[in-house]
């Protein structure tokens, strides 16, 4: 039987080792694989907890690492701050050095990857998502179907299902917020307007026990401890690896590979102590993530002359004020991550955005106490009043928003990154603020914040598929053009970045590269 090996545990490393698993052959899967330190669990509710423990290391750690976009350190998204999840941007910078210029990219290298501390929002991409790609609906749908029951996600048949897909597999969704269940209730008594839409979110976090995972606990805990329920790619390849369907060689940093007479020979080094070493396959997988993956094949090619295009989504945050909530005692029993989706065909930015609703009572407080602009005690004051009153949206647009970012190799080994910073103008959103507004959610143009470009976590688009592919381009079927037995099964091949949320498409899309690979088919 032909070796299999792929570069990369994350979210599309192992759905591609699913997709092999399922057929019967029994990858390899090469990574550096950092894991988490399992403390004690927590089995109450956070609020309880901490009136009887220091909740100090828990939530700012032994380091204060909780505070270190407060202290002006590597900036990361907030859930990343959290002592618990170091492990998942444990050393990047250090593994794979970057020189940016108007983008900050976050890199993992643990088992899992970034998915281990993702926002747990997985979407079926739609025909209209597709286009620009060399692919049809149909070509994915297999995978999102298999994914759906291996995952366990949640949602249901609304307004949102022509943008989301079928709801076939989910299971019942989570319970909403007090703040998310007005807006909610007021969205479905006035409806849609302005090619604006309200739905419920599909999450991968569960409502009943699935694959030996338990339903979700509403303990405002999933910020700053694991949490089962909520899915994350390392429980499907600690499965596989314990049934012996894939074997996984952790420890492992690939820098290149090297392909002749029809074999791949992997050239990388041991994490600890620096030792080189050689793996060899009959097919490659690439699934690094889109930075690392194109570092590799760059690094293969001894290129640094070549600037090739970075995709991310633009975003912007937007805190909302429920006015008849501020005030009211926190609630205590709200789910941290997205509750509900927006879908916005916008005329002014002639594009399809979409908008996650969060509550905010799951992160630490200090994320927000610089956002006011009084003395320490005073604001200390308002997120005590202010914040049970408020939520959160994060707005993405697609990708072709803005001029893609540059991804450049030097001769050092660093990766050059030169992007925009995020530019767009606010003033654009007014019909979006109006509409919000009418279902009780008040904001304000100057509060409205502009992400900074690579904060989305949405990489893409470095080697894209074409159906006539050049040098650093893909086929359809994610053979690296100019290579026989080179695949790209992340988001790296993605010919455009929709505003979509792109995991789930991103592991169908592996399941289904995986699959040709194991095949041997191809669509040239």
């Amino acid at each position: 039987m032909d070796e299999i090996v792929i570069v990369g545990s994350g979210a599309s490393g192992v759905a591609a080792a699913l997709a092999l698993a399922d057929r019967g052959i029994r990858p390899i899967v090469v990574d550096v694989g950092f894991t988490p330190s399992h403390a004690d669990p927590i089995d109450e509710n956070f609020y309880d907890y901490r009136t009887r423990n220091d909740s100090f290391p828990l939530m700012l750690g032994d380091r204060f690492q909780g505070l270190s976009n407060m202290r002006g350190d590597y900036d990361v998204p907030v859930k990343l701050t959290a002592p618990h999840n170091e492990f998942v941007t444990r050393d990047a910078r250090a593994l794979s050095p970057l020189a940016e210029s108007d983008f900050c990219a976050i890199q993992s290298f643990a088992r899992g990857g970034l998915a281990n501390a993702w926002g747990a929002g997985l979407y079926r991409f739609t025909r209209a998502d597709l286009d620009g790609f060399p692919l049809r609906i149909e070509d994915l749908d297999p995978y999102f179907n298999r994914l759906t029951d291996e995952i366990g996600i949640t949602g249901c048949d609304d307004d949102l299902t022509p943008y989301f897909g079928s709801s076939a597999g989910l299971i019942d969704p989570l319970a909403m917020s007090r703040n998310i269940t007005d807006l909610y209730q007021r969205y479905q008594r006035t409806g849609s307007h302005s090619g604006i839409a309200i739905g419920r979110a599909r999450v991968a976090a569960l409502t009943r026990e699935h694959d030996g995972r338990p339903p979700f606990q509403h303990n405002s805990l999933e910020f700053f401890q694991e949490n089962r329920a909520i899915y994350s790619p390392r429980y499907t390849l600690d499965r596989l690896e314990a049934e012996g369907r894939v074997e996984v060689r952790s420890g492992v940093l690939v820098e290149s590979f090297h392909e002749k007479d029809g074999k791949v020979t992997l050239r990388a080094r041991r994490v600890d102590g620096g030792e080189s070493i050689t793996v060899r396959a009959d097919r490659l997988l690439l699934a690094a993530g889109a930075i690392n993956t194109t570092k590799i094949v760059l690094a293969s090619n001894a290129d640094h002359e070549s600037s090739l295009p970075l995709l991310e989504n633009p975003a912007f945050q937007f805190p909302l004020v429920m006015p008849r909530a501020l005030g009211r005692r926190l609630d205590r029993d709200a789910f941290g991550l997205v509750q509900l989706n927006l879908v916005w065909d916008s005329e002014v930015h002639d594009a399809r955005l979409q908008g996650s609703i969060m509550e905010i009572t799951a992160p630490a407080r200090a994320e927000f106490f610089s956002a006011f602009p009084f003395s320490g005690r005073a604001n200390i004051s308002l997120i005590r009043h202010m914040l049970p009153g408020m939520i959160v949206m994060q707005l993405f647009l697609p990708g072709e928003s803005q001029p893609p970012a540059s991804f450049q190799l030097d001769r050092n080994g660093t990766v050059k990154i030169v992007g925009q910073p995020n530019t767009l103008d606010i003033g654009d959103l007014q019909p979006l603020i109006r509409f919000l507004r009418r279902l009780g959610a008040v904001t304000s143009p100057r509060l409205i914040v502009r992400v900074p470009m690579g904060h989305a976590v949405h990489y893409a688009g470095t080697l894209p598929m074409q159906a006539s592919p050049q040098r650093y381009q893909c086929y359809p079927d994610g053979r690296l053009c100019g290579y026989d037995n080179v695949f790209v099964a992340d988001s790296a091949a993605f010919s455009r970045l929709p505003a979509k949320n792109m995991s789930f498409a991103m592991m169908a899309n592996a399941m289904r590269v995986a699959d040709i690979a194991a095949s041997g088919g191809r669509s040239r």
